[in-house]
């Protein structure tokens, strides 16, 4: 079963967050812009392996997209700030 997040433009939402999780899981999410317009936009990636933090991660947000959960990620959050509005589904 999907669960749909509204994203609305220039503002930070969180889509994963996640504590104390250690058992590794995919998503997959898919960003449709609101107007039909092309997805862009960030994405930042926050890691943590309990004690031992790790550098965030940022990339450009697209349309379709992977987030990975690792068997160490025991703090992981993913936060995306759209050019436009989106809606993102987590499948």
């Amino acid at each position: 079963m999907a669960r749909t997040i509204v994203c609305p433009a220039d503002e930070w939402t969180v889509i994963f967050d996640h504590a104390f999780v250690q058992l590794p899981w995919s998503w997959d999410v898919s960003l449709v812009a609101n107007d039909g317009d092309t997805v862009a936009g960030e994405v930042v990636i926050v890691r943590s392996q309990w004690v031992f933090p790790q550098p965030p991660i940022s990339m450009p947000l697209t349309a379709t997209m992977q987030f990975t959960r690792g068997y160490w990620n025991t703090f992981y959050q993913v936060r995306v700030r759209p050019t436009g509005n989106v809606v993102a589904r987590i499948a």
